[in-house]
């Protein structure tokens, strides 16, 4: 059975090397797509022994439409370039997401696997983020691994025709949790660019987050929880 793993990135390049080296662990090979990344990600993707062949955009559309269309197509490039070179199954993943199986008996058309958000707090400020200690008990179930197969295809993140998805395992997110640097640039990114003008809700939400990085609650008001509570269903909630 052959595992790939493919991914769309851009400007992590404080991050990459972490988890690719993670993926490096399950995955047979992955193919990269860098989204006109600014900073040397691509040339680390470039050296990692696990990336077969990294893909460049060199051109940045920061519209709402215009982004969501080439991150679609982007992913779906990819996907297609595993499936013709002998994918059995295809792992769709984030440079922020270390994932971890479980019950996974490859016998279904895919699998999601449900996402924890990890926060910076007070008592692991200084840490690196892959030593956060805690997390939100929000959780989100996202299909990431496919039975290759021609009839997916990508237009978002979770693409179309993946068929019936049974629970695979777990995910640390890391994308709120890597430094407070980046927490505000990120606040940034979705209040001025991904939500403006497609959804005021959550522009606002982001907006509002900007010089709060540091967390004794999670994003929606809840106590914090650790990695050994996911099981425990009177902690976490569905979002």
């Amino acid at each position: 059975m052959k595992l790939v793993g493919i991914t769309r990135i851009r400007n992590e390049e404080g991050i990459i090397q972490n988890t690719l080296d993670h993926v490096a662990k399950f995955v047979d090979e992955v193919y990269v797509y860098d989204d006109a990344s600014t900073d040397n990600t691509a040339e680390i993707c470039e050296n990692h022994k696990i990336v077969s062949e990294i893909f460049k955009n060199y051109t940045w559309d920061s519209s709402v439409n215009g982004r969501a269309k080439a991150e679609g197509i982007m992913r779906q490039t990819l996907y297609e370039v595993a499936v013709r070179n002998g994918a059995d199954w295809v792992y769709c993943f984030d440079a922020d997401e270390y994932i971890e199986f479980n019950q996974t008996d490859w016998k279904a058309d895919s699998y999601f696997f449900r996402l924890f958000d990890f926060y910076i707090t007070p008592h692991d400020i200084g840490e690196p983020y892959s030593n956060r200690q805690f997390m939100g008990p929000e959780y989100r179930d996202i299909p990431m691994l496919f039975w290759a197969n021609n009839k997916i295809k990508f237009k978002s993140r979770v693409p179309q025709n993946y068929g019936k998805a049974e629970f695979g395992g777990y995910v640390r997110h890391y994308g709120k949790a890597i430094s407070v640097e980046q927490w505000d640039k990120d606040c940034d990114y979705y209040s001025e660019i991904r939500w403006k003008g497609k959804n005021e809700e959550l522009q606002k939400r982001w907006k509002e987050r900007k010089g709060k990085a540091i967390h004794t609650e999670s994003d929606f008001g809840r106590p914090l929880i650790t990695w050994e509570d996911k099981f425990d269903l009177s902690k976490i909630v569905a979002i």
